[in-house]
């Protein structure tokens, strides 16, 4: 999950949140000790307005992360599922070339992120086995973070968030994947242009995640896949709503995996567009998963 920094001039930024980061065969897991690496990184040089306009001046936003995702889940069973928590601890360098607020840069720790979820997932998934796996996660405020710094790793404030994944195998080649995310975040210290204290507050916000791949051979898989986000409630500051703050964007691009004996590596590249509120430009991450 990399950070996005600070976002357009009229509105907070938003928290980081799993964008096209999980894909292929999301779903499916089962019992057992999995590490997964995540390395993300992403360029933009155009920054978008509340109605989609380039914002004027030259805007640029560069993001590179890496973030540590253990993973264990219990063979017992509680309601036909297989209970599991999982933790990810991110490390991010954010560079905001804004022309107008929110230039700067940072690098250091992100907030960490702890999930305990349910994982409904046949050992052996065949043609029309469906996978799923319910998440509800805290994140708490451990990353870096100056109230009167424009960009920060950290957000400063706890956030909950829940997640909702599903796989199903069409057929003994294709299959499609999914994943829905809410998250509410809770206010942050901050401080307003002037040098004055703040309490800013962003709003709710909506991911999907969605992927279709197909069995090239049994260690490879292609396919597409996308994202979407959508910002359900404004940005506060001082408990005031901001007007025209909702953010949103849409990305398309090629998904990919390839099992090397015990290890999966799975890369996906994204272009975005319609952007409303935030840079726009492209995104990229590679994931290697390792049981133990």
């Amino acid at each position: 999950m990399g950070p996005r920094g600070a976002d357009a001039g009229q509105t907070e930024p938003l928290p980081p949140l799993d964008l096209g980061q999980t894909n292929i065969l999301d779903g499916e897991g089962g019992p057992g000790r999995l590490l997964e690496i995540i390395t993300f990184g992403s360029g933009a040089r155009r920054l978008a307005d509340a109605d989609g306009r380039s914002v004027p001046g030259d805007n640029d936003q560069q993001i590179i992360s890496a973030v540590a995702h253990p993973i264990l889940v219990s063979p017992a069973s509680v309601l036909g599922a297989h209970p599991g928590v999982e933790v990810l601890v991110p490390v991010s360098h954010v560079n905001n070339g804004f022309a107008a607020s929110g230039a700067g840069h940072d690098t250091g720790l992100g907030d960490t992120t702890v999930e305990p979820f349910l994982e409904w997932s046949s050992p052996h998934p065949k043609a029309g086995t469906v996978s799923a796996r319910l998440a509800l996660g805290v994140i708490a405020p451990t990353g870096d973070h100056h109230a009167a710094a424009a960009v920060n790793t950290g957000q400063g404030g706890w956030q909950v968030s829940f997640y909702l994944a599903v796989t199903w195998r069409v057929s003994s080649r294709w299959e499609l994947s999914a994943r829905a995310i809410y998250d509410w975040s809770g206010s942050a210290r901050g401080r307003s242009a002037a040098g004055s204290r703040r309490r800013l507050q962003a709003g709710d916000q909506f991911a999907l995640n969605a992927s279709a791949s197909y069995a090239l051979t049994p260690a490879w898989r292609a396919g597409l896949g996308g994202y979407l986000l959508h910002q359900i409630g404004p940005a506060r500051v001082d408990g005031v709503s901001m007007p025209d703050s909702l953010q949103r964007v849409f990305a398309l691009g090629p998904v990919a995996r390839w099992q090397v004996g015990r290890t999966a590596i799975l890369v996906a590249a994204y272009g975005e567009f319609q952007a409303r509120n935030r840079p726009e430009g492209m995104s990229a991450n590679v994931r290697l998963q390792h049981p133990f």
